[in-house]
């Protein structure tokens, strides 16, 4: 934004001893004069008369900006910078009430009821928006209080209002280490009376529907929030990948953020979140010394999936080009000239050491201060000395026959159909007699030459499927996961879990193995006897609905088909999407 944060600015100013970390507590109307352009123009698209504007908003704003100061939306990811939280609540109010004045709400109702109720509505739209992320500040961040001459007062008590009302005159910020990464959602319902005036309150009680969802929205119910819930959802997604693209034109010649800023931001929330794990067996990294190994193909999809969902443009989607990237940038350590390190990874609880091709980055690079990065990994990490370049996937194979070595080296062309197929019923095959593998295995790594000689490539790819789930290497009920437990059975999520089969086999074609484990006939197909099966995603964390398709092992052939296998329970957040 281009402001100086008020530790750098106003110490000159005070004469007091403050540590340099320090932040200054200012009254709203000076926080708020930082934003006076979005908060002109919400005031202009709301559109009601003067007085009624002065009593429902100035307070409403008045108190979101004494409670937020300076505090930063997140640690590590979008609007961290001081005063971050209440730029994106502005940000979020000023996009959603955009949205809000294309929408005729309530829907349903008569030219009567909308022109009495759009006022109000409107309201709930803007303060359910300017409230969504307010848990942040209260449940993530650790707030030391000064006095005037700096002397401790102790940790902020949130219960007791905001720190302006109890004497603070300075602060010093801490995240939590650990902390509930959901709490956060659930916390605006307890502080809703302390921020909105009395008068809006008992206004919007007096609309039931608009009132039900405002509340569910503010409890961290997004399934019952209603158009509510779907307005700020947008508006906050707008918001982030805004501030993460360095769209932002407040100057002329403003630049887009670069690509590797993008990914380095990306990556610490995904660590920051744990939708990456690390330092246990089947995570996807460890730390050792210095230095956070990344599984490569696992890090660089989650990384692409999550820049897509913010709404970020021009993501690369080779993962050979976003390790250019990083590896241009100086963001990565190489090995030698390549991104690609092959490394062992054992810990003395493990039967044998997994090997995996990993990205390799200084924890300086992720945590700015070391000692807040998680504890090192208890085990070892060990190069093997040599490079597999072009290729992004983690791998459990051994170095390749001689005979292999220079098809391993050479990139693998796309496929031109791969981008139509997802979820496309593309078998016509006649098909085979059921045939289920007995054969299980207690190894931990798998590699080409273990898999029993099959010449069926539908057979081999459940052996792979079944000893992979077995070591806990491929990823179950988790947003980037390819396998999901759901209550009729195990579903797989097509054509991903084929790619990435294909993946430590360079030398197959994944709709080849597609069309072959169809054949096995260990999947139920639809009434109208497809395929896919499609489950509708619910209450996935980010706030967003969508829909998965896959094959669907049933519930009475997991037992024939992973014998041995403990599956976990089916995943909360997919439901079977009803027949049309």
């Amino acid at each position: 934004m281009g402001t100086k944060p008020a530790f750098l600015s106003r110490h000159a100013n005070t004469g007091r001893s403050l540590p340099p970390d320090a932040f200054l507590c200012q009254e709203p109307r000076k926080l708020l004069g930082r934003h006076r352009g979005l908060l002109n123009e919400i005031r202009r698209t709301v559109g009601i008369p003067d007085t009624h504007y002065r009593a429902l908003y100035h307070p409403l704003f008045d108190q979101f900006a004494a409670w937020s100061q300076e505090f930063p939306a997140s640690e590590a990811h979008h609007h961290c910078a001081p005063g971050g939280a209440l730029q994106h609540g502005i940000e979020v109010a000023l996009h959603a009430v955009k949205r809000r004045r294309k929408l005729l709400l309530p829907g349903g109702a008569t030219a009567e009821q909308l022109a009495a109720k759009q006022d109000v509505w409107t309201y709930a739209v803007v303060s359910a928006a300017l409230l969504h992320d307010f848990g942040k500040p209260v449940g993530d961040i650790q707030v030391l209080m000064l006095d005037a001459d700096g002397r401790d007062m102790g940790e902020w008590q949130r219960w007791r209002g905001d720190l302006i009302t109890q004497g603070c005159h300075a602060y010093r910020l801490r995240y939590r280490r650990e902390r509930d990464y959901r709490l956060h959602e659930r916390l605006p319902a307890f502080f809703v009376s302390r921020i909105m005036p009395k008068l809006g309150l008992e206004w919007l009680s007096e609309d039931r529907d608009a009132f039900s969802q405002w509340t569910a929205m503010l409890a961290g119910d997004w399934e019952n929030a209603g158009i509510i819930g779907e307005i700020v959802s947008h508006a906050d997604a707008q918001s982030v990948a805004a501030i993460l693209a360095g769209d932002q034109q407040q100057t002329p010649g403003a630049r887009q953020r670069p690509l590797h800023e993008r990914l380095l931001t990306g990556l610490r929330y995904l660590l920051d979140q744990k939708e990456l794990p690390l330092n246990t067996r089947g995570a996807a990294g460890w730390i050792q010394g210095d230095s956070v190994w990344l599984v490569s193909k696992r890090t660089l999809d989650a990384l692409r999936e999550h820049l897509e969902r913010e709404g970020h443009a021009g993501i690369p989607q080779r993962n050979d080009r976003l390790m250019d990237a990083l590896q241009q940038s100086g963001t990565l350590i190489p090995c030698e000239d390549k991104a690609i390190w092959k490394v062992q990874v054992f810990a003395e609880s493990w039967p044998q050491a997994n090997t995996l091709t990993v990205l390799r980055f200084p924890v300086g690079k992720i945590w700015a201060d070391p000692t807040t990065a998680p504890a090192p990994f208890q085990g070892t990490v060990t190069p093997e000395g040599e490079t597999e370049a072009a290729t992004t996937s983690f791998s459990e194979e051994t170095q390749p026959e001689s005979g292999q070595a220079n098809e391993a080296l050479i990139e693998r062309p796309k496929e031109s159909s791969e981008s139509n197929t997802a979820g496309a019923d593309i078998f016509s095959e006649p098909d085979a007699p059921l045939s289920v593998p007995t054969h299980t295995t207690t190894e931990n790594t798998v590699t080409t030459e273990e898999l029993p000689p099959m010449p069926e490539s539908g057979q081999r790819f459940i052996a792979w499927l079944r000893q992979n789930l077995q070591s806990g290497l491929l990823e179950m009920n988790t947003a980037s996961g390819r396998i999901h437990r759901v209550p009729e059975g195990l579903l797989l999520i097509s054509p991903g879990v084929f790619k990435d089969y294909r993946d430590p086999h360079p030398e197959v074609n994944w709709q080849h193995v597609q069309r072959r484990f169809a054949r096995l006939k260990l999947h139920k197909k639809m009434p109208d006897g497809t395929n896919i099966h499609v489950y509708q995603v619910i209450g996935e964390k980010s706030r967003k609905r969508g829909m998965v398709k896959g094959f669907l092992i049933p519930e009475s052939h997991l037992a024939d088909v992973f014998p041995g296998i403990d599956l976990p329970p089916p995943n909360p957040h997919l439901q079977r999407k009803a027949a049309a």
